[in-house]
């Protein structure tokens, strides 16, 4: 006589939060892969990391890394006035005291 097998116990899964509705760009990271998120009403436009030209490439006195070779870059429309971090657990707002020199480092 064949007997059921007894199902194995898996531990629940914890249910992933969507990505917040907002004015991306949106830094998503984890399961190893990071996303950046861009609205499409920002006209993100491709432009050349390595040049100095402010309508093809990088503004002069804007913050870069030092091996803009290594990196893509794009232009937005806009300037975000907060920006958010969620880091799996809690969340926290931070407000932008200079929109004209602030960036975000990720190592």
């Amino acid at each position: 006589m064949a007997t059921k097998s007894k199902a194995s116990k898996k531990p629940a899964r914890r249910k992933k939060k969507a990505v917040l509705d907002g004015d991306p760009p949106i830094l998503v990271g984890g399961g190893g892969s990071a996303y950046i998120w861009v609205n499409l009403d920002q006209n993100e436009r491709p432009v050349n990391p390595q040049s100095n030209d402010p309508g093809t490439g990088i503004k002069p006195g804007a913050p870069k890394p030092r091996s803009r070779g290594n990196y893509t870059c794009s232009r937005v429309t806009g300037t975000p006035p907060t920006i958010f971090f969620f880091d799996g657990v809690t969340g926290q707002e931070l407000v932008i005291q200079d929109n004209k020199t602030w960036f975000i480092s990720i190592d």
